[in-house]
């Protein structure tokens, strides 16, 4: 270990305070950065698997619209049916009614008074579970609904009690209404923090609504060795009423509608990175300084500059590497809290993330400070050792 290698241990030995602060801003750049890069692709990536996890290739939908994104509906769908399931490549045609209802322990009184429960209806086919999981009792026959785990705990009910559910009428008052059994309990994947959804027949809800022959949106499921793409095509010509999209497709229009996120994470991920090489230099060029009259002796006796160069920048390796580290793990525990904020966002399922750890994220964040913080901090090391040695024993001159 050469002189100024010891000296530059010294100096981050004895100079606490300086060491200290510049770590701290090591750290909570390289959080923030991390962070960003999770926030970047983590929604998407989470939308994708949980779509993917549900077995239905392609949505069908008004057009303009998301699942649970607007109560629209698609009118006349029995006779469009036919003509979807007709399509080569598709096996299962899976309709779906969302719509807001009223919900009240029906020995508590009708669904029009002031306690009922406003949540998300579903009418579906109870046998598709591409939008539940069952937790408790049975699936939904003729008179009879699932309840969200949180609503049925919240209302203090289970399997065997009765509701009465009522659809909204005019100037804020309830509609019709019907007296319907609870089945069991289950937990629906594209639920928001804030809905906690019943499920039941879609016959059941649409003659409850009076909607009829309407539906919200529809998944197919596409056969084992077509493509989803090619099937997609063939049912946008037979169904020109509507729109359909690919789960690739959602999530690309998932994807437009945060672009916000995505881009609020690039411009923070830069200033990040910038900030982190930014104090590394400073802190470097600053140490270098000190020490011009040790880099002249040591050109003076014969050392490489390439030898001194490379003693210099490892401190300010040292320096990202610790900051690095101490930051990585603080951006698991701030993205924690920022996942508990945002999840509260309206219209996006509860199971979908703002921030996906991953191991490449966390390692691009940490390698990108480490490797910043050595450019930075070659800057000052290259600057001092191409000055002439006369000039370095001349501290006072610039």
């Amino acid at each position: 270990m050469t002189v100024l290698a010891r000296n530059s241990i010294r100096e981050l030995r004895y100079r606490p305070l300086r060491t200290l602060l510049t770590v701290a801003g090591v750290a909570v750049a390289t959080a923030m950065l991390a962070d960003m890069l999770m926030l970047g692709g983590g929604i998407q990536r989470s939308f994708g698997d949980l779509l993917e996890s549900r077995g239905y290739e392609l949505r069908l939908s008004p057009k303009g619209t998301l699942p649970f994104d607007t109560e629209a509906t698609i009118p006349g769908f029995a006779g469009l049916w036919d003509s979807v399931a007709g399509v080569p490549g598709v096996e299962r045609v899976a309709p779906v009614l969302a719509l807001s209802v009223g919900a009240e322990v029906e020995e508590r009184g009708p669904a029009a008074s002031r306690d009922a429960v406003r949540t998300l209806s579903l009418g579906l086919d109870p046998d598709n579970r591409g939008l539940y999981d069952l937790v408790e009792g049975d699936v939904p026959g003729a008179g009879e609904l699932l309840m969200d785990s949180r609503l049925a705990e919240a209302l203090a009910v289970g399997p065997g009690d009765r509701l009465r559910l009522a659809v909204a009428g005019g100037l804020g008052a309830w509609g019709r209404t019907a007296s319907v059994r609870v089945s069991g309990t289950g937990d629906f994947v594209f639920a928001t923090v804030r809905d906690k959804p019943l499920a039941m027949p879609l016959e059941d809800l649409q003659a409850l609504s009076g909607l009829g022959d309407q539906v919200s949106f529809v998944m197919i499921r596409v056969r084992d060795g077509h493509d989803p793409e090619s099937v997609r095509a063939g049912i946008a010509a037979v169904a020109d009423r509507v729109e359909v999209v690919t789960l690739a497709g959602i999530s690309d229009r998932l994807d437009e509608r945060l672009s916000y996120f995505r881009q609020v994470a690039v411009i923070l991920g830069t200033v990040s990175l910038f900030v982190a090489a930014l104090l590394i230099g400073t802190i470097t060029a600053v140490s270098v300084s000190e020490r011009l009259g040790i880099i002249a002796a040591l050109r003076a006796i014969g050392v490489s500059r390439r030898r001194i160069v490379g003693d210099l920048a490892a401190e300010s390796i040292v320096l990202g590497a610790v900051g690095g580290g101490i930051g990585i793990g603080l951006a698991v525990v701030v993205a924690g809290h920022l996942e508990s904020i945002l999840a509260g966002l309206p219209g996006l399922p509860a199971a979908v993330r703002f921030f996906v750890l991953e191991p490449e994220s966390l390692a691009a964040a940490y390698g990108l400070v480490v490797a910043s913080g050595a450019v930075a901090g070659l800057i000052p090391a290259l600057g001092a050792t191409r000055r002439e040695v006369t000039t370095l024993l001349h501290r006072e001159e610039p």
